[in-house]
């Protein structure tokens, strides 16, 4: 329940400041739930968290529907598209990520049936500037040794993958909530509090806490982050955090205390854009991917992308894809691979 109690929230409107009490209070009831759940011991906690919470909320549809809509993916989308052009070295590439990304086998693993004709994911590259030397022609004269600076995508990420847009942003926006809750309970843990040992057995289990749900990747950052080696079984996740919350609610807590940690929680909802902002990034890129100034004769793309940037100013490039599941190569076989190096080596 803790991974999905925010899903109804996004799948009854899309639009801010119109959340029903049921449904600001299953948001309310997440955010404590994901940061300390004693903090239902402070008198009128609700109360306390409901502006912050509604503004959080309001704040990730804004940021989702600031995205524009999915652009067509795959080979057709490669050969139109100059911005797929400038994120991937070839159409063969673009079908690598689509097929083997670690968001696609999770995808295919709770998916096992007959897929959509067409799927819908949310795409994320880092992007890397370099300044190198290379050659240019001015007229009929080539210069060597001109300062350059090339720009190329790495660390490709598709994640969210649904068989319609509408999901798609849905579980961006689950995913955008459940980063800023992250965010305020890191928070929690970075608090200056008393050392004593009940004080630090309170902040180890909230840094296990942190742990576990970075490793589920429920955050935001799983839009950049490095892939995951197999699927997570958030079964055995949900466990591990149900005995961690039981130990924390064993333990004794003065309300001076839960009341900080409170105001800590409502803060950084009240100022999500601190923590989680899009900025459009403008390149104007020749076909090496080579920045070209505005006033070159080279022929160029001028590319717009959105950049997500997240905690510590790290940024992704993102995008809405569509691509036909058809497009998707066959996934290995791992046992059957196995079996054909071990018969080789005989």
């Amino acid at each position: 329940m803790a991974f999905r109690i925010l899903q109804s929230l996004f799948s009854r409107t899309s639009q801010p400041g119109k959340f029903d009490k049921e449904l600001m209070l299953q948001a309310i009831e997440r955010v404590v739930d994901g940061t300390d759940p004693r903090l239902r011991a402070v008198s009128h906690y609700r109360r306390k968290l409901w502006g912050a919470v509604e503004h959080t909320i309001g704040f990730v549809v804004n940021f989702v529907n600031a995205l524009p809509p999915a652009i067509v993916a795959g080979r057709q989308g490669y050969m139109t598209d100059p911005r797929l052009r400038a994120l991937f070295a070839s159409p063969e590439h673009l079908r690598e990520i689509l097929s083997f990304s670690d968001g696609t086998q999770n995808y295919l693993k709770q998916n096992p049936g007959p897929l959509p004709a067409e799927l819908y994911a949310g795409l994320g590259a880092v992007r890397i500037e370099k300044n190198t030397f290379g050659i240019e022609m001015d007229g009929e004269i080539l210069r060597r040794d001109v300062p350059q600076t090339t720009v190329s995508f790495c660390s490709h990420r598709l994640v969210f993958l649904t068989g319609n847009e509408q999901d798609t942003r849905r579980e961006f926006m689950k995913r955008a909530a459940d980063y800023l809750i992250e965010t305020a309970l890191q928070r929690l843990t970075a608090n200056r509090i008393q050392k004593t040992q009940l004080e630090q057995q309170q902040r180890k289990l909230l840094q296990q806490k942190a742990g576990l749900l970075k490793k589920a990747q429920i955050g935001f950052e799983s839009l950049a982050g490095p892939a995951t080696a197999e699927p997570v079984d958030l079964n055995t996740l949900e466990r591990q955090l149900q005995d961690l919350e039981t130990e924390l609610n064993q333990l004794r807590a003065d309300p001076a205390t839960l009341d900080k940690h409170l105001a800590t929680v409502a803060t950084t909802l009240s100022e999500p854009e601190k923590y989680l902002a899009i900025e459009p990034a403008s390149l104007t890129l020749d076909h090496t991917n080579t920045k070209v100034p505005a006033d070159s004769p080279r022929i160029a793309n001028t590319l717009t992308f959105q950049e997500i940037v997240i905690a510590k100013n790290q940024r992704v490039a993102a995008l809405f894809v569509r691509f036909p599941s058809s497009e998707l190569l066959p996934q290995p076989d791992f046992f059957k691979e196995a079996q054909r190096l071990l018969h080789s080596v005989r």
